[in-house]
């Protein structure tokens, strides 16, 4: 996933929430107004500084978020359990935010077991993987890098560094299950 598709994806789904926040926060009859007129330029540029500020808080969030050190010893063997019992943990989409996918995972009574056989929680795992999606993508676009992408974590990179081996195994098995999912759709 480039930086770009993941920077999107943050965007959207603040985005989404943002919206339902913004009517929710509304009287009925400017709720209708909005509904049927669709936002004034003023709203519409107050959503937009609320996206962005959005983002740029679930960005950081995630690029900041510290791996552990036996990130990628538990995190292999946990997604080919999840493989083997074929389980399709949710992931995050442009309609979703990070906290939406975790309780969303919280929810799959399958997983929960091997989440504790492995120690992790559903917001671990959620978070780990993303984080070490975001850190990855954006050690790969470094070069072309620039504009308002989050610092990353450096014990993150150096982690990701010292398993490079570990950290393409993950990022093939990420892609495995990306595939297997546009084939199912």
């Amino acid at each position: 996933m480039s930086s770009f598709s993941l920077c999107k994806m943050f965007l959207v789904s603040a985005c989404s929430l943002l919206v339902t926040w913004e009517i929710a926060g509304t009287s009925p009859a400017m709720a209708q107004e909005a509904a049927r007129h669709g936002p004034t330029a003023e709203q519409k540029a107050e959503l937009e500084r609320a996206v962005h500020d959005a983002v740029q808080h679930d960005m950081q969030t995630v690029a900041q978020y510290p791996l552990p050190k036996d990130f990628f010893a538990r995190i292999l063997p946990l997604m080919q359990q999840i493989e083997q019992a074929h389980l399709s943990p949710p992931t995050t989409t442009p309609n979703t935010t990070l906290a939406m996918t975790i309780r969303r995972t919280e929810a799959m009574q399958q997983l929960q077991p091997i989440l504790q056989r492995y120690g992790m929680t559903a917001r671990d795992f959620v978070m780990g993987i993303t984080c070490f999606g975001m850190t990855e993508a954006l050690l790969q676009e470094h070069s072309k890098a620039h504009g308002e992408l989050p610092h990353l974590n450096p014990a993150n990179v150096s982690l990701i560094k010292e398993h490079d081996g570990q950290a393409q195994e993950l990022i093939q098995m990420m892609s495995a299950e990306d595939e297997e999912e546009e084939r199912a759709l």
